[in-house]
């Protein structure tokens, strides 16, 4: 670790001090890091006011000192605020009701969607503790891996981890799109979350097309991407299929469920090759329009302390020897 990034990991220990001063009324803690406690010290003395903090408050104070034991960064933009847009009323993997605070599996946790990241507002993921612990540290391709068994794994069925996986999609290939693998969007995507341009496509259909004037303003709307009779034939096919399928639906699924149905994704996939490269990139622009997304950029993902996997401090090289050989 270098002196800097000592420096930032103490600083970030006081700050974390100060706010659980100045944000709520706790106790100092035995265990509590010294930075933490140095912070606390400085704000107990100066005789700063002091509230009473709502459950995204506390949340938020306990991220981060979570994250400060394991020396992992949390980007100035995670705040209770952010916590607050992130909410969710049910799991978006498990689909159960979320608890706060009554320390059961369905309490609602914050998750990286992307291990190797830190916690950056568009890493960052709303779920129960019974879907976190079953992530763990698990990557992209192991969660991808379980949703192929024909078993349960960890506490989760093979269609939660699938539902895992559509949230894990963006962020595992924030850095490398153009290698990512066509998933059914079958859970909702977090507000803030880092989604590919056909992740985006699939949500604005889930939401529109189930009524037919939804349907064809989005076949409008996706026009001037289709460069042939054929591209727009086949995108009239994919809205027409979403817009059957999400009316065949069982009263007791959920939109995304449209995704898991035979037909859906293959009609997905041919519309998508029917499109030239400027097409799919005037298809991905116009997606990102109507959701008023933000591009992701070189620049954003710098929160992400992707170098650093997250990290304050880079971990160390590993020293390779050399191994030389002597003729006799």
């Amino acid at each position: 670790m270098t002196a800097l990034n000592e420096h930032d990991l103490a600083e970030a220990g006081r700050r974390l001090g100060h706010d659980i001063h100045t944000r709520t009324r706790w106790e100092r803690q035995g265990g509590w890091p010294d930075a933490v406690c140095e912070g606390l010290d400085a704000a107990a003395h100066a005789r700063l006011p002091r509230a009473t903090p709502d459950r995204f408050v506390r949340k938020w104070l306990q991220l981060r000192l979570g994250a400060w034991r394991r020396g992992r960064i949390v980007d100035d933009e995670v705040t209770p605020d952010l916590l607050r847009a992130l909410d969710v009323t049910h799991c978006p993997v498990t689909r159960a009701a979320l608890t706060h605070g009554e320390h059961r599996d369905s309490d609602w946790s914050i998750d990286r969607l992307n291990n190797d990241a830190a916690y950056a507002a568009s890493n960052l993921a709303v779920m129960s503790v019974r879907a976190n612990r079953a992530k763990g540290a698990r990557g992209f391709d192991e969660v991808l891996l379980l949703a192929g068994l024909p078993h349960a794994t960890a506490g989760l069925a093979p269609r939660e981890w699938l539902r895992l996986a559509a949230l894990m999609l963006g962020p595992a290939f924030a850095t490398r799109h153009l290698a990512a693998p066509a998933l059914p969007l079958c859970a909702p995507l977090p507000c803030r979350s880092t989604r590919l341009a056909l992740q985006q496509i699939q949500r604005l259909l889930t939401l529109q097309a189930r009524r037919p004037d939804g349907k064809n303003r989005l076949v409008r709307d996706f026009r001037p991407a289709c460069r042939t009779e054929r591209a727009v034939l086949r995108l009239r096919t994919l809205a027409d299929a979403v817009h059957e399928g999400l009316k065949r639906l069982p009263a007791e699924a959920e939109c995304w469920d449209v995704w898991l149905q035979p037909g859906l994704m293959p009609a997905l996939q041919a519309w998508r090759e029917a499109l030239d490269a400027p097409g799919w990139a005037c298809a991905a622009q116009i997606a990102g329009q109507l959701a008023g997304a933000r591009r992701e950029t070189a620049q954003r993902l710098q929160a992400w302390r992707l170098p650093s996997r997250g990290y304050h401090a880079a971990p160390a090289p590993v020293q390779r020897q050399r191994v030389v050989t002597q003729a006799p």
